[in-house]
């Protein structure tokens, strides 16, 4: 199943390819043959692999180009988590490059699909990890919008965040921090995170009641690269820590 999946993708890759220099040379596309192929576990197709082979090659040795190093095995986990708070803080750190004021960081846990493995990092783990399309964006809410998203965050029982502390009690948000400072209701502020969770999904609904949108014109996973690659250029391992930003009251 793996097998096919990887081929079906790298098919759609040579289609749109295909698609995109017809376009480019204003030639009509033409069907140069037919033939219908029953998919099973099973699959075997010498022609269609000899044409994908090519491109299959060429994605490889991109994806297993090294950009890093990781000091240690950073794990995805909650409340919160090595990992999670490593990525949140990458998000407010490339975030602040373009727009200053940028109060905090968010993501879903959701949309970090496996750890950080010690050693390498090639441009593969990083797509591993943040497999998602998914474009940042600096959102401005209400400080009462980010009291009822800590709300949401304790419900979930924690999040990737960056910039925000809360104490999480019986699925309710206490001690709620912007910037070591409690949050002023009355006050606006500027959170980065995703296209997809700015429609509030992923329960996580007061994300939706922005005011003002500020695309960033860059992927989460870009965000990443970005923060890999600087900390190679400057000769430092990628690390991470937990320090207390989400709690649980006991």
């Amino acid at each position: 199943m793996k097998k096919i999946i990887t081929t079906f993708i790298i098919v759609a890759i040579v289609i749109s390819i295909t698609m995109y220099h017809n376009k480019q040379s204003k030639s009509t596309p033409q069907i140069a043959n037919i033939e219908l192929i029953e998919v099973d576990g099973s699959l075997q197709h010498d022609a269609m692999e000899n044409l994908i082979a090519p491109y299959k090659t060429e994605k490889e040795e991109s994806m297993n180009v090294v950009i890093g190093e990781s000091a240690e095995t950073i794990e995805v986990g909650k409340p919160e988590s090595k990992l999670t708070n490593l990525v949140a803080d990458i998000l407010l750190t490339e975030a602040r490059k373009y727009v200053a004021d940028t109060d905090m960081a968010i993501t879903n846990i959701g949309g970090i699909r496996r750890p950080l493995y010690k050693g390498n990092i090639t441009i593969g783990d990083v797509f591993e990890i943040l497999p998602f399309d998914n474009s940042l964006l600096v959102l401005e809410y209400k400080g009462s919008d980010l009291l009822a998203l800590a709300d949401a965050i304790a419900k979930k029982g924690g999040e990737s965040i960056s910039g925000m502390t809360l104490i999480i009690n019986k699925d309710k948000a206490e001690n709620v921090n912007i910037n070591g400072l409690p949050i002023d209701s009355t006050k606006t502020y500027k959170v980065v995170t995703t296209d997809y969770l700015s429609w509030g999904n992923d329960q996580l609904e007061p994300l939706a009641n922005y005011i003002n949108s500020t695309p960033l014109n860059m992927m989460m996973r870009d965000a990443m690269f970005d923060y890999v690659t600087c900390a190679t250029i400057n000769n430092k391992k990628i690390s991470a820590k937990t320090d207390n930003r989400i709690t649980i009251k006991q």
